[in-house]
C-alpha cells in the first residue's frame, strides 16, 4: 500500500481549515448587542481553530512518516530517509520564504502560525531514528509515558502561555512530540483499523464531534483565558481516534474526491498567505467580496507554487532518496559478500 485513505484529502481539508482561521469569512464581524447575535458570532469566530488543525497535522505526519517502516526494526537507509525528507519539505518552505521579500510579507518563526510548526517536524524527522532506538529498548508504553511528562512539564515552564507556539524553538517541539508520536503509533496499529467497521451515522458524528471540540477549545483560549497549550494535546488524541475512524470507514468505499487536491495541501498551507497579500495589493480586503477575491487569488498562487515548486521538489526528493537507498543497498551486498568469503576461506 502506497497510500491510506483518506489521508491525502483530510489533509486538504486541515490546509483550507488553517487559511479559514486566518481570514474568516466577514459575518457578524462586528460588535453584537443582541445576546443571540452576539452567541452567533462566538460560535462563527471560534468555528476555524487553526491551531487545532495543525495537531491533527502533527498526527498525519507521524503516521506518514513511520508508515514504510511500521513493520521492520530498521529503515534500509538512513541517509536516503534524511534526504527525501529535508529536500522534500526546505526547498518549498525556502522558496515560500524567498517569496515573501518582495511580496513584504513578515514570515518569521511566530508571524500567522506557520512556520513553527514545520521546524517541529522538522526536529521530529530528526530525531525519529532515536525514537525508534528508544521503543525498541524501553518499549512503546514507557517512552510515550515519558514524552506526555516531558510535555507536561514544558506546559509548566509557562503556565500562562496562550499559544502553543509561545515556547520557542527551545521547548515547542518538545509539547507537540506527544501528539506526533501518537500518529507513528497508529501507522503500527493500521492493521487494526481495517477490522473495525464504522457506519456512515458513526463517522459523521464522529467529524461533528471533533468539531465541536475545536470550536470549545477555541472558546476556551479567547473567552476564559485557558491556552491551547493546555487542550491541545488533548485535542490530538481524540484527532488521532478520529483518523483511526476514518481510514476503517474508507477501507470499502470510494475514493474521496479531495484526495488528489491533497498532494497540494503543503502548498496551500505554506503559501496562503501570500496569496492574501496579493489580493490586498488588488484591494483593500474588506468586505465579502474582497474574502472571495482573496481565496480565488489565494487558490491560484498555491496551485502555481505547487506545479513550480512543491511538485518539482518533491520529485528530485524521491529520485536522489531512490538512488542513494540502491547505492547503500549495493554496498551492504558487497560487505555481506566480502564477510562470507573471508568466513569460507578460514
Amino acid at each position: 500500500m502506497k497510500r491510506i485513505l483518506p489521508i491525502s484529502s483530510i489533509r486538504f481539508v486541515l490546509a483550507l481549515w488553517v487559511f479559514l482561521s486566518h481570514f474568516p469569512y466577514p459575518i457578524l464581524s462586528g460588535p453584537q448587542r443582541n445576546p443571540f447575535l452576539w452567541a452567533a458570532r462566538s460560535v462563527l469566530h471560534n468555528s476555524f481553530n487553526g491551531a487545532a488543525a495543525v495537531m491533527a497535522f502533527f498526527v498525519i505526519s507521524g503516521f506518514c512518516i513511520h508508515f514504510p517502516n511500521r513493520k521492520t526494526f530498521e529503515v534500509p537507509s538512513w541517509i536516503a530517509y534524511y534526504t527525501r525528507r529535508y529536500i522534500r519539505i526546505l526547498v518549498p518552505m525556502g522558496v515560500a520564504i524567498g517569496l515573501a521579500v518582495p511580496l513584504k510579507l513578515k514570515f518569521g518563526y511566530y508571524v500567522n502560525f506557520i512556520l513553527w510548526s514545520l521546524v517541529c517536524e522538522e526536529i521530529y524527522y530528526f530525531i525519529y531514528p532515536a525514537l525508534l532506538r528508544l521503543r525498541d529498548l524501553l518499549g512503546w508504553h514507557i517512552l510515550i509515558t515519558f514524552v506526555w511528562f516531558a510535555s507536561f512539564l514544558t506546559i509548566l515552564s509557562n503556565p500562562t502561555a496562550k499559544e502553543y507556539h509561545e515556547y520557542g524553538l527551545t521547548l515547542t517541539w518538545v509539547l507537540g512530540l506527544p501528539c506526533w508520536l501518537l500518529g507513528v503509533r497508529m501507522a503500527e496499529r493500521l492493521d487494526l483499523f481495517y477490522l473495525r467497521s464504522v457506519s456512515e451515522m458513526q463517522i459523521w458524528l464522529w467529524r461533528c464531534g471533533l468539531w465541536i471540540l475545536s470550536i470549545a477549545f477555541s472558546a476556551l483560549r479567547f473567552h476564559a483565558n485557558i491556552g491551547f497549550p493546555w487542550t491541545l494535546n488533548v485535542f490530538a488524541i481524540a484527532a488521532a481516534w478520529w483518523l483511526e475512524r476514518e481510514i476503517s470507514y474508507y477501507k470499502t468505499r470510494r475514493v474521496p474526491r479531495l484526495e488528489r487536491f491533497g498532494d497540494a495541501s503543503y502548498s496551500v498551507y505554506l503559501t496562503h498567505m501570500h496569496g492574501a497579500m496579493l489580493a490586498g495589493w488588488v484591494i483593500v480586503l474588506n468586505g465579502a467580496w474582497s474574502w472571495w477575491l482573496t481565496v480565488i487569488v489565494t487558490a491560484l498562487f498555491s496551485i502555481l507554487f505547487y506545479w513550480c515548486i512543491e511538485r518539482p521538489s518533491h520529485q528530485l526528493a524521491r529520485y536522489c532518496s531512490q538512488r542513494l537507498a540502491r547505492r547503500d543497498h549495493a554496498t551492504a551486498v558487497i560487505e555481506e559478500r566480502r564477510v562470507v568469503a573471508g568466513e569460507s576461506a578460514t
